[in-house]
């Protein structure tokens, strides 16, 4: 692996991001009266139990609902860089999907449905399965917090990288109201309204939630007149109900309803790097030559074809500096649609307490059509085999042994054309689950117990039409004197003959080609339909030798999973499959954890944990079926052993919350993804248990109460990931093995370094409550790899993001006496430096062109709000 900043530094960047926090209260107290000010308790439920966040011993970031409200987080996208160690990217052809990356192991990029997350999203308690619903739109969250590290005894399978869960707000005992509205830059305006019933008799109380979003699009589409309809542009309507029933002290029953709708057009596809048929010989690997992807003449198709549209001629050029204009001939909106029920029921027994947390969703999502050259209408010269000798002059044709009339009229024809994007796409996805778990917990002065059962159960079914475009040499391809001979044979020509005459007439041909470039234009459509089901068992236990005032204690976890996995797929080209291909395959773990943790006094404590994950099999499907059957076949799970020191420290009379941890993670059987072009001749997906990876962390986070008025939060991350094996190198030679490329492999989608740190101020405005609050943040992100290596996506190191530096800012009037109620006004900013970087590339390997996905330019509106 590259390393991208030497652990020297990042150390010293630790150190010195602690000892700053450390000084500034200090300082703040010298200047004058001690200030009451510190840092409140946050309480969490990353233990299945209500916890202080600093007697936790695991990492944790926890995000409450001020803080959320002010950041605008709308759903798991949003949370970028807030936790160290923790980035995510956009979809590349959904408004609703998201890459998560946490300690460098990351969510899949593809979205297809035989493929598990590494990083599990919940949302009161149920487990999100597919990454392409993870933009759903959660309203009145309380707090999300960020687990980080494998969470595999209490979270179970799909959690080798950590966990998010989202918490939303239990309905009020009051009756209230809540509303807010903003406007801002690109046409964006918002609204929001939630209800509290408040309790109705003594039992019931309810809280519905209504919120829309919406804005124009970021990108320009010249070929698009309404600017709600270009890329980036978005509108989305959210409900959620609550009803609660609490028929006693001790217990409760809740249900939770919440349907989303967004329609948009996702981020603008912009063609950075295309290549130019130079073929790209073997590297040597072990001393056995490995084949390198091969690419296509894009370069030199797009210089010979007409752009239809004049005004998109320049986008023709390639370029890695960002583009406010593009021109897609498709840009159809995508709508996903998400729904879901969520059923709770708890009750304190005395000795133990029992909950059972059930849920069924569902997810649609049609996509009508991605452009994915952002070029605009191209019309080049198509090849066909019917159509390969049009053109030629007619005495080469007769040297071949055609007719004097034939040859004459094919002389007269010309090569036709072709209109057809480099890479177009539709999907139609429909997704369907169902999760119960069902847990007992119980504590005493020596023991805090929790174990429980987990059940899951999901159906996906994609409708994936898609066309590429493959360039050919035909110089290269048809008329180089290798290629020559088949032409030959295929004429008629004796083996002998077509040996002989294929270097005399090759190149008579190769001269006189009225169309050396052409496309061949392959409509194909990948259809297939999967079915999961995981069953699994947990407990956890953590004891206190000398009881809960000695200040140790020792937490002992395990879990097993079973999990059933089937696919079946009726299409992967062009016509549908005349006998269905069908993929079963059965996994199972068991992962466990020990923690210990050392409390010094109240403020200060020491933790170690032992933890192991694992990430569930599954299937591709596009992948080839196994040679002489109809049987597709399965990739094997992943495994994870991890080891973690923290410390966790409140200090200077809880005016400073310092959290650290380092790490170690042994990563087993990573599944890889690499482009490929398939024998159909579409761009394609594989992925294969190739690799060994070693992640090896520090993070930090702080919060500082300087005094009454200031304070600073923020975070530290760095991860350095080598690869130990990375078996992918594809030999020349069939009698070969495969290679080890290892010293060719990138970690995708993972920022080694990242920081946030913010200044938060407020002050009193008058004697009646109102406030004046305003925060001015900053988070960097190195840039990313999109792909793993160079060898099998040759724009890899090309198509890097940019490192990522964003600036934010809100400026909120708070608590306004508004009658028996209050109201805010907040102005906001995000981007302020307008720092257009790359942050997710595309490579489309043998197709010969890659692009990427900007970040949104700056933002900018108000927002008021009141609370009644």
């Amino acid at each position: 692996m590259k390393v991208i900043r030497s652990p020297r530094v990042v150390a010293r960047l630790l150190v010195g991001t602690s000892l700053a926090a450390i000084a500034l209260p200090a300082v703040a107290q010298d200047g004058g009266e001690q200030s009451t000010a510190g840092v409140g308790e946050i309480v969490v439920t990353a233990q299945k139990r209500e916890q202080n966040l600093q007697e936790v011993p695991i990492a944790i970031s926890a995000i409450g609902a001020e803080k959320l409200e002010q950041l605008q987080v709308a759903d798991a996208r949003d949370l970028s860089g807030i936790a160290p160690n923790v980035t995510i990217v956009p979809g590349q052809s959904s408004n609703n999907a998201a890459v998560i990356s946490i300690r460098g192991i990351t969510t899949p990029a593809s979205e297809t449905f035989g493929l598990d997350t590494a990083n599990a999203l919940y949302v009161d308690g149920i487990y999100i399965a597919r990454s392409g619903a993870s933009g759903l739109d959660v309203t009145d969250i309380e707090r999300v917090e960020v687990l980080r590290g494998p969470q595999g005894t209490l979270f179970g399978r799909n959690t080798t990288g950590g966990a998010i869960a989202f918490i939303s707000r239990a309905p009020s005992n009051e009756f209230g109201i809540r509303g807010e509205a903003g406007y801002g830059n690109f046409n964006a305006w918002n609204g929001k309204l939630a209800v509290d019933t408040g309790l109705l008799g003594d039992a019931i109380k309810a809280t519905f939630s209504y919120s829309h979003r919406e804005r124009d699009g970021t990108v320009d589409n010249l070929l698009e007149p309404d600017d709600s309809r270009d890329p980036g542009s978005r509108k989305s309507d959210s409900f959620r109900a609550a009803i609660r029933i609490e028929p006693s002290d001790t217990g409760y029953f809740q249900y939770i309803f919440d349907w989303t709708k967004a329609t948009g057009n996702p981020f603008a596809f912009q063609v950075t790097n295309i290549a130019d048929g130079t073929p790209r010989p073997p590297v040597t690997v072990n001393g056995v030559q490995v084949a390198q992807t091969q690419q296509t003449s894009v370069a030199q198709y797009l210089a010979g074809a007409t752009f239809l549209e004049p005004e998109c001629a320049p986008l023709g050029v390639p370029t890695r500096q960002y583009r406010d204009q593009i021109c897609l001939n498709s840009d159809d909106l995508t709508t996903d649609k998400i729904w879901g029920h969520n059923l709770q029921a708890y009750n304190d027994f005395g000795g133990f307490a029992a909950k059972l947390t059930s849920g069924y969703r569902k997810w649609n999502s049609l996509t009508r059509g991605s452009d994915f050259d952002g070029v605009g209408t191209i019309r080049g010269r198509q090849f066909t085999n019917a159509t390969l000798f049009n053109g030629f002059p007619s005495a080469l044709l007769q040297g071949l042994g055609l007719p004097a009339q034939t040859a004459g009229f094919l002389a007269t024809q010309q090569v036709p054309t072709t209109t057809a994007d480099l890479f177009f796409t539709s999907n139609d996805r429909r997704h369907e689950q169902f999760s119960t778990e069902l847990e007992f917990s119980g504590d005493s002065d020596a023991l805090n117990w929790v174990v429980g059962g987990f059940y899951f159960w999901e159906k996906g079914s994609e409708d994936n039409p898609q066309t590429s475009g493959f360039v050919l040499d035909t110089n290269t391809a048809i008329f180089g004197d290798a290629a020559f001979v088949g032409v030959l044979r295929g004429l008629g020509f004796p083996a002998n003959l077509a040996q002989q005459f294929a270097p005399v007439l090759g190149p008579s041909f190769r001269a006189a080609n009225p169309a050396r470039y052409r496309l061949v234009v392959t409509p194909a459509k990948l259809v297939y339909s999967t079915t999961s089901e995981s069953k699994a068992i947990y407990g956890q236990f953590t004891f206190y030798p000398g009881g809960r005032d000695s200040g140790a204690s020792v937490t002992a976890g395990a879990r097993y999973t079973w999990d059933d996995k089937s696919i079946v797929r009726a299409q992967n080209g062009a016509a549908p499959l005349a006998t269905a291909e069908r993929g079963d395959a059965s996994f199972s773990k068991f992962t466990w954890n020990v923690m210990g943790r050392y409390e010094f006094n109240p403020d200060v404590s020491v933790y170690a944990r032992v933890a192991t994950g694992y990430r569930s099999g599954g299937f591709n499907a596009s992948d080839p079926v196994v040679a002489g059957s109809n049987v597709i076949p399965a990739f094997n799970e992943e495994s994870v052993m991890s080891y973690e020191l923290g410390l966790k420290t409140e200090l200077f009379n809880r005016r400073l919350r310092l959290n650290v941890a380092g790490y170690h993670n042994i990563y087993d059987d990573l599944a890889i993804i690499v482009p490929v072009l398939t024998g159909t001749g579409t761009f394609q997906s594989r992925i294969t248990n190739a690799g060994k990876v070693e992640y090896t962390g520090i993070e930090a986070d702080f919060l500082a109460a300087l005094n009454d008025n200031f304070s600073i939060d923020g975070s530290i991350g760095y991860v350095d990931v080598k690869y130990k094996e990375f078996l992918a190198g594809q030999p020349v030679n069939p009698a070969d093995p495969v290679q080890n490329i290892a010293e060719f492999a990138n970690p995708g989608y993972t920022s080694p370094f990242t920081a946030n740190i913010a200044f938060n101020a407020v002050f009193p405005v008058g004697s009646n409550g109102m406030e004046l609050r305003a925060r001015v943040g900053y988070t960097h992100e190195d840039g990313k790899y999109s792909f793993n290596n160079v060898i099998s996506s040759p724009f890899n190191e090309q198509i890097k993001g940019d490192d990522s530096d964003m600036v934010d800012a809100q400026l909120v009037l708070d608590n306004i006496p508004l009658g028996r109620g209050d109201a805010r006004v907040m102005i906001w900013g995000k981007n302020l430096t307008d720092d257009n970087n790359l942050v997710r590339g595309i490579d489309f390997g043998p197709l010969g062109y890659a692009g990427g996905i900007f970040n949104d330019p700056r933002t900018y509106g108000v927002t008021v709000g009141f609370k009644y």
